[in-house]
This record gives structure tokens, C-alpha cells and sequence, in this order.
């Protein structure tokens, strides 16, 4: 079983995925523009970083303790994208909510 994938796609993409339809929309339109952008750049500069660390053994990947799905970008799995494009909306996600919470709760 792939607990790799699942684990990180339960911890950072749901939780993601319900910032993104149901919260997203009380902000205004620079916080939106802001959100997408960052996590664009973060996204590129993860696959840049995963790629870079792979090339030089900063980590590798062993199947010998947990399972990966077998679908490969190069030299990183599957696995290595769903947790860099999931960490990003989901840290964003908690910092703007709890900005949110607070902005609300000082007024």
C-alpha cells in the first residue's frame, strides 16, 4: 500500500482542496492573485530543488519500508510532486486563515 502517497494526499491536499472552495472567497482579489502566485512559484522552485537534490544525493528513494506507486518524473516519484503542490496551498491556507480568524477577532 502506497502510504506515502495516500498520507500526503489526505494531510496537505484535502485539506487544501477545502480552503481553496469554501474560504478562498471571503478574501479580497490581491490576497486570491497572491495565493495563486505563490504557490505557482513554489511549485517551480520544488521541482527545481527536487530535481538539484536527486542530482547531487542530497535523498534518495528506497521502496524497502513503504511502497511507491511506480510512476516516475524523472528521477523523483509521483509521490515527491503530491507532497511540494500540496504543502504550499495548505501552509498558505492556514497562515491566511488564521489572519482571518484574528483580523476578526481584534476588530
Amino acid at each position: 500500500m502506497p502510504l506515502y502517497f495516500i498520507t500526503y494526499t489526505a494531510l496537505f491536499w484535502v485539506p487544501s482542496l477545502f480552503f481553496i472552495v469554501f474560504l478562498l472567497k471571503l478574501f479580497d482579489g490581491s490576497l486570491k492573485k497572491s495565493f495563486w502566485l505563490t504557490s505557482a512559484l513554489m511549485g517551480v522552485l520544488s521541482i527545481i530543488m527536487e530535481y538539484l537534490y536527486l542530482k547531487f544525493d542530497v535523498w534518495s528513494f528506497s521502496e524497502k519500508f513503504d511502497p511507491l506507486l511506480g510512476i516516475w518524473l524523472g528521477p523523483a516519484p509521483v509521490e515527491e510532486f503530491v507532497f511540494w503542490f500540496g504543502a504550499t496551498p495548505f501552509c498558505l491556507a492556514i497562515y491566511l486563515s488564521y489572519r482571518k480568524l484574528l483580523e476578526k477577532l481584534n476588530a
